[in-house]
């Protein structure tokens, strides 16, 4: 993000002023101090709106107007004078970074405020944008900037610090010591590091023991991906390490963490150094085919792969296939509602022939039909490890019902089957009970709401009888009557309605 905002800077100010192109911050560093002084001021008061009284306080000149990067705000300029807003709130957020960074007189309170949300309000009281005479705010300006944190807008600040992050990454040292003293910069760079380093550390220390029986996990906060995505901006791989190295968990859940493409491009970059892999809970994110495509450096550190309702379609998991096929840890994936059809089957069939360790697969509540079942069920009859398939809530209907079965009668590893809502009659029922009466391994087969008669169930009761191993068939939502339900549940307590 930092690189395309430092491009639009330079793009601006090129196109503004007659400037050399070696030295273009060096030659308006006037300006873009002034206009960062305004919108550091602004965002510590939530102000992104401002009058000329304000931009007369800041020294912002005609010559920084005519930058292009404010712009007249028409909904509030009237007769009482004119009012400026930056192009957009990210703009204002980057202007903000850049007179932090660039700015020699700015200290580490100021850096500390935008990356430890629980500072202080005793160290605050020593912020100060910049002393006399380098663009010295008023008394009333400066106790603004005291209050950062008290009453600042935290996404906003959050934003700035990204940046800050990113201008300070050893990508961008050298066009930025044009401006500022190199010992400075380099105090700033190691400040942000080790802010850094102690969020992660403390969003690892609150990671709850876990319970007798259950793998340890982190609920990760928004928080927690913002750190992330700093640390990406700052391109540095071995804070990256340092912060990997603490996380001991099995699981990493990132459930309604608003992840998109550019947290999956910052999440990869820094889970590649795991020390060991890891479940990723992806789970009601927007991380689409664009972010699957972000993800795949890091799918070698991932032993499963959770990704329900993500607007993810068959070109996004073929690709995170094609690069599974070859992760020897990677042994699970859940994709429950998404966009996926018959077309991803066949990746799907041959990842389950070349992958003998492959333990669980999710498919539910997609638009895959009998043709899909039909190319999936390839892979499954090849498949030696497969334990969970879940299909509930497409279209396979009997005749992938019937495929399915004939695939999946001799293996000797699969627990638990979901055909849950699948337009499945008594002719697929039929194929399933062949399933059951050869499986020593299946345990749960679930036929909820599909269009089973009390004929299909009877086929099921007889395979039943030739099966110890089996613990339940879920029935409910099927074309059976509330007499045949009573009769047959007393026939067989497996059955489930």
């Amino acid at each position: 993000m930092t690189d395309l905002y430092l491009m639009i800077l330079q793009h601006f100010l090129l196109h503004s002023a007659q400037s050399a192109a070696g030295s273009w911050i060096q030659g308006r560093v006037g300006t873009i101090l002034r206009l960062g002084k305004l919108a550091l001021d602004g965002l510590v008061s939530s102000c992104y709106v401002f009058s000329t009284q304000d931009l007369k306080q800041a020294q912002v000149a005609e010559e920084d107007i005519s930058t292009g990067f404010l712009s007249t705000s028409k909904n509030i300029s009237s007769q009482s004078g004119k009012h400026y807003e930056f192009l957009h709130i990210t703009v204002q957020c980057f202007f903000a970074s850049l007179f932090i960074v660039i700015n020699d007189n700015i200290d580490h309170f100021i850096i500390a405020a935008l990356f430890c949300s629980g500072t202080k309000k005793s160290a605050l009281a020593s912020v100060r944008t910049c002393p006399e005479p380098c663009f010295l705010s008023t008394s009333r300006q400066e106790s603004r900037v005291q209050t950062l944190l008290q009453k600042a807008e935290r996404p906003n600040l959050q934003i700035t610090a990204s940046f800050v992050a990113g201008l300070l990454s050893q990508r961008h040292r050298s066009a930025l010591l044009e401006s500022c003293q190199p010992a400075k910069l380099a105090r700033k760079h190691d400040y942000v590091k080790k802010y850094l380093s102690k969020g992660m550390l403390k969003h690892f220390k609150s990671i709850p023991p876990p319970l007798k029986g259950e793998k340890k996990s982190m609920h990760a906060m928004p928080e927690f991906v913002w750190l992330i995505k700093c640390i990406y901006e700052m391109q540095n791989s071995d804070l990256a390490k340092d912060a990997m190295a603490k996380l001991e968990v099995e699981h990493l859940k990132l459930t309604y963490c608003n992840i998109g493409p550019a947290e999956c491009t910052a999440l990869a970059f820094v889970l590649r150094h795991l020390k060991k892999p890891v479940g990723l809970q992806l789970d009601c994110n927007s991380v689409g085919d664009a972010g699957i495509e972000q993800l795949l450096p890091c799918l070698e550190k991932c032993h499963a792969i959770y990704l329900r309702n993500n607007n993810i379609s068959d070109e996004g998991i073929c690709r995170l296939l094609e690069k599974g096929i070859h992760c020897p840890s990677f042994q699970k994936i859940a994709l429950f509602n998404n966009n996926l059809t018959n077309e991803c089957t066949k990746h799907f069939a041959k990842l389950l022939k070349q992958k003998q360790n492959f333990l669980s697969l999710r498919l539910g509540n997609n638009h895959i039909t009998e043709e899909g079942a039909e190319q999936l069920a390839e892979g499954l009859r090849e498949s030696s490890s497969l334990q969970y398939l879940g299909l509930w809530g497409n279209k396979i209907g009997d005749k992938g019902a019937e495929a399915l079965a004939r695939a999946l009668q001799s293996s000797r590893t699969l627990v638990w089957l979901s055909l849950v809502d699948n337009n499945i009659g008594s002719v697929g029922a039929h194929a399933l009970a062949g399933l059951i009466q050869g499986s020593v391994s299946l345990e749960e087969l679930w036929l909820t709401n599909n269009h089973i008669t009390r004929q299909g169930v009877q086929y099921l009761l007889e395979a039943l009888e030739k099966n110890t191993t089996v613990k339940s068939v879920w029935l409910r939502g099927n074309k059976l009557s509330t007499e045949e339900v009573e009769e047959l549940t007393q026939i067989d307590r497996r059955l489930t309605f």
